[in-house]
């Protein structure tokens, strides 16, 4: 077993990444929820330097197929939005206590259970409730929304866009080269706001 936590340290390579969780005597009454893609007993390792008695509640893979994976900010997601539940902030902590964003209060392992199959069931779904990355590109999935044509604004949103049309004309005109500027001012007639 020495050997395997030795290797850990060297050996690095695709790993599948994951969700996990721990509790602290120094922070009572609090689930802290990460990710890591590294192994989660590396990852917790470090976190001992400043939690010293913390105790592992949690680990799960972050993955809906074995190219896409969400991270901890959908479990967080979840749990606050979904659930209520309270992120502990900086002024909750005495101020020798290490602060970490992603403490929640009276969380039980059972309620990640619910947001990671809620997270994967979104994904199966076609949902876009959550965020969701291609393994391959670390980068998020990317969702095009076809149009359906042009909508009109509405009244309170036509200064906006005229204001906006306005000033990215001025912007290209103070650009336009050679045609002494005749040409610059067509596009703003055009938007319906001359």
């Amino acid at each position: 077993m020495d050997n395997l936590q030795l290797l850990d340290n060297f050996i690095t390579g695709r790993v599948e990444p994951h969700i996990y969780a721990f509790t602290t005597d120094a922070i009572p009454g609090y689930l802290k929820v990460g990710d890591t893609y590294r192994p989660v007993s590396v990852r917790l390792k470090e976190w001992k330097k400043h939690f010293p008695d913390l105790v592992k509640a949690f680990e799960e893979t972050a993955a809906v197929t074995p190219d896409i994976f969400f991270r901890d900010f959908s479990v967080h997601q979840f749990l606050e939005l979904g659930l209520g539940k309270h992120r502990l902030t900086l002024g909750e902590l005495p101020a020798e206590t290490y602060y970490s964003k992603e403490f929640f209060k009276d969380t039980k392992v059972p309620e990640l259970e619910a947001a990671i199959h809620d997270i994967r069931r979104n994904h199966q779904d076609g949902g876009h409730r959550y965020q969701y990355y291609h393994a391959g590109t670390n980068l998020p999935e990317v969702h095009t929304y076809a149009s359906s044509g042009w909508w009109e604004p509405r009244p309170y949103q036509s200064a906006d866009v005229c204001g906006y049309a306005f000033w990215k004309i001025i912007y290209s005109a103070l650009l336009c080269k050679g045609d002494g500027g005749k040409d610059c001012f067509s596009g703003f007639s055009q938007s319906g706001c001359a």
